[in-house]
């Protein structure tokens, strides 16, 4: 009897530990309180007036927005890009719904000009889990780029 008692304090001990060290996924804990996710956005194919986007997400969604080119300087005046929680509120009102993977042709740029793209993901409650945007400069002409070659067409992400 002492024996089959002491199993079940044991086995109840044994699921209590179990239990406790279940981390669900987006909880604090290991992973910093963050889900691990994130967008690949790759900007291919730029020209004077036009560029090729491609945008996957390492999860499901509920909602994914994405934000047209606008002009760094436009996007720079319009929101403090150093500030996450400003950038994340204004693509989520300027963005329009897109799904993952998402790709589209960029058309009506303007030559020799920087821009910046973003998107934000939404879960289930409308949180935001993931965002990012990326800056990219068209070519001054099909033939020409601006000032420095080796910068002419450049992709670069930010991850705020």
């Amino acid at each position: 009897m002492k024996t089959i008692k002491f199993l079940a304090i044991l086995a109840a001990f044994c699921s209590l530990m179990s239990l406790s060290s279940c981390n669900k996924p987006g909880a604090e804990g290991e992973g910093g309180g963050e889900p691990a996710s994130s967008f690949t956005i790759e900007v291919s194919n730029i020209r004077a007036v036009l560029a090729m986007v491609d945008i996957t997400l390492d999860q499901e969604a509920e909602l994914v927005r994405f934000l047209a080119p606008m002009t760094k300087a436009d996007f720079d005046a319009a929101v403090n890009s150093s500030d996450a929680e400003a950038v994340k509120t204004y693509i989520s009102q300027n963005g329009e719904a897109i799904e993952c993977p998402f790709n589209k042709i960029l058309k009506d740029l303007t030559n020799g000009t920087e821009y910046v793209i973003g998107v934000v993901a939404y879960d289930v409650d409308m949180n935001i889990f993931a965002y990012k945007t990326a800056t990219f400069t068209t070519l001054v002409s099909d033939d020409r780029v601006v000032g420095d070659e080796s910068a002419a067409g450049s992709l670069t992400e930010n991850k705020l």
